[in-house]
């Protein structure tokens, strides 16, 4: 029996660490990079934006319900297709539009204010520590 620090080696339980460590960084970088979702969001026109925001109020309001969730499974809009998005939620007045990445690295597109309760806008968050920006705001 090798002894590692005092303690038995056991390769059986270092391989099953090694198997969830590269399990673990496979999924993450099965994420991608977000750098096409966040050039695609930044260069939507002001209008583009505008119409986003009211198909997002649209889609908030002929759904009833105070939540709506959608992803591919359960059927994306057509109206938000071009975005091609991985899924929309909808929670009374803001809606997250996800664009790409996973876990806390996400692109995100924010619209606020869909209850006409504060200032109507479209903020991106571009993923893991960097700035939001805001994209649109209603005159």
């Amino acid at each position: 029996m090798d002894k590692t620090h005092g303690h038995a080696f056991q390769p059986k339980a270092l391989r099953g660490a090694i198997l969830a460590l590269t399990a673990l960084l496979a999924a993450c970088s099965s994420c991608g990079s977000n750098e096409d979702a966040i050039a695609s969001a930044r260069s939507l026109s002001q209008p583009k934006l505008a119409q986003l925001f009211r198909d997002l109020q649209a889609l908030d309001t002929a759904s009833g319900q105070h939540r709506v969730h959608l992803d591919a499974d359960t059927g994306i809009p057509d109206a938000f297709r071009d975005l091609a998005p991985q899924s929309i939620v909808i929670d009374g007045h803001i809606a997250r539009v996800h664009l790409s990445g996973c876990a806390d690295d996400k692109v995100l597109l924010i619209a606020k204010g869909l209850d006409k309760r504060g200032r109507e806008q479209i903020v991106l968050l571009p993923g893991e520590a960097k700035d939001a920006r805001v994209l649109w705001r209603s005159a």
